[in-house]
C-alpha cells in the first residue's frame, strides 16, 4: 500500500472525532491537506476552523470553509507530524509552520495527530529539527548554536525559505551525543530561537496509518 493511500486511510479515522459546531485547529502538511479533502467530501458546514498556515487557509477556503481566529481554545486539533514516537513526543516543522502548530496544538482541549506508519520513530536520532529563528542577526543565533556543539544549516540554500511569519528556518542535525529535550533547553535560551519543532506533551492521540488498512491508536493510557 503506497503512502498516500495510508494517508487517506487515517484522514477517515480522524473524520470519527469531528462534529458539526466546533472550533477546529488544523495543521499543515500532506497529510492535513488529505484529511481537509476527506472532511469536504463528508460534507461538514458548520465548522470554525483555525488555520496554522497560509496555505491550509487557502485550501480550507477553496473548500468552502468557515475561517476564523482563534481567541480562546480550539475544542479539537488535528494535525500531521514528520516523527512520532510511542511516547507521544513529534518532530514537526517540515512545512514551517511549527511555531503556529504548537500555538494550536497547546491552545486546543484533544489534540489528534494522523501519520502513515512511516513516520513512527523509537527515537529522533539522525533526524533533522527544524528551528525557527529571527532572520535579523540570523548569523549570530547560528552560531551560539554551534557554540553548543550542534550543526545544521538555513533552509533553502541561495533562495532561503520564509516562514508564513517572516523568519528563517533553521534545519538542525540531531546528534545523538545529546537526549532531545537537553538540547532543545539549551537551543531555546538563545536569543533570536523563536521556537523549535520538538513537540512533547501536545498530543493526546496519535492515528497511524498501516499498509495492511488498519489504523492503530497510540494515546496517554495505550
Amino acid at each position: 500500500m503506497d503512502q498516500d493511500l495510508m494517508k487517506r486511510i487515517v484522514s477517515k479515522e480522524a473524520l470519527n472525532y469531528i462534529e458539526e459546531n466546533i472550533v477546529l485547529g488544523m495543521g499543515s502538511g500532506t497529510t492535513v491537506e488529505i484529511f481537509i479533502e476527506e472532511m469536504w467530501k463528508k460534507g461538514f458546514k458548520k465548522l470554525e476552523i483555525v488555520p496554522s498556515s497560509k496555505k491550509t487557509e487557502e485550501l480550507l477556503i477553496k473548500k468552502g470553509f468557515r475561517i476564523t481566529e482563534l481567541d480562546d481554545k480550539c475544542d479539537i486539533y488535528i494535525d500531521g507530524a514528520d516523527a512520532v514516537n510511542r511516547d507521544l513526543q513529534m518532530i514537526k516543522g517540515g512545512g514551517g509552520a511549527l511555531t503556529r502548530e504548537k500555538i494550536l496544538a497547546y491552545n486546543s482541549k484533544k489534540r489528534i495527530i494522523i501519520v502513515d506508519e512511516t513516520k513512527m520513530r523509537k527515537n529522533f536520532q539522525g533526524l533533522f529539527l527544524p528551528i525557527e529563528i529571527l532572520i535579523f542577526s540570523y548569523r549570530a543565533t547560528i552560531k551560539r548554536i554551534e557554540d553548543i556543539g550542534l550543526k545544521g544549516k538555513i533552509r533553502g540554500g541561495e533562495k532561503t525559505f520564509i516562514t508564513d511569519n517572516g523568519n528563517y528556518i533553521f534545519d538542525l542535525f540531531i546528534d545523538e551525543r545529546y537526549p532531545i529535550e537537553d538540547m532543545v533547553m539549551k537551543i531555546k535560551m538563545i536569543p533570536g530561537v523563536i521556537e523549535t519543532g520538538f513537540f512533547k506533551d501536545l498530543a493526546d492521540l496519535i492515528l497511524v496509518g498501516k499498509s495492511d488498512g488498519n489504523v492503530e491508536k497510540i494515546s496517554k493510557i495505550s
